[in-house]
């Protein structure tokens, strides 16, 4: 995918919800890190970054409620 293709999609989304650019964001850094040589920190990001990924896609489904931005820090 191109980039000009990737920020039109990002802003189309984002449009809709803004957690959605985020998504993508994710899915990007998860191909980023499949690209890199094998590495053990390589494989463990990208199992962090899916995590992230399954608990935002539960919040946009509506299966986890969005954490409350006061009880940071």
């Amino acid at each position: 995918m191109s980039a000009d293709s990737a920020a039109w999609r990002a802003h189309v989304d984002a449009a809709f919800d803004p957690r959605f650019e985020r998504a993508f964001a994710i899915l990007d850094a998860v191909h980023a890190e499949r690209q890199r040589p094998s590495s053990a920190r390589g494989a463990s990001r990208i199992l962090q970054l899916r995590r992230e990924l399954a608990v935002l896609l539960a919040e946009v489904d509506g299966h986890r409620a969005p954490p409350d931005p006061r009880s940071a820090g």
